[in-house]
């Protein structure tokens, strides 16, 4: 059941052939909100690295 509940916290990339191409999926939601959490979570991880790049 706990399983069941639990959320990944990274984006999953199924294998593929080398041949093969990349398909996009469909994604359901609030895309603004989806966009925010991208952007918490990215400066949450690379805070340091975007302030050095902001100093170039």
């Amino acid at each position: 059941m706990n399983q069941a509940l639990k959320q990944e916290a990274r984006l999953s990339f199924p294998r593929r052939d080398a041949g093969e191409k990349a398909k996009a999926r469909p994604c359901l939601g609030d895309h603004q909100a989806q966009l925010e959490k991208v952007r918490e979570r990215s400066f949450a991880r690379y805070e340091n690295a975007y302030r050095e790049l902001a100093k170039v």
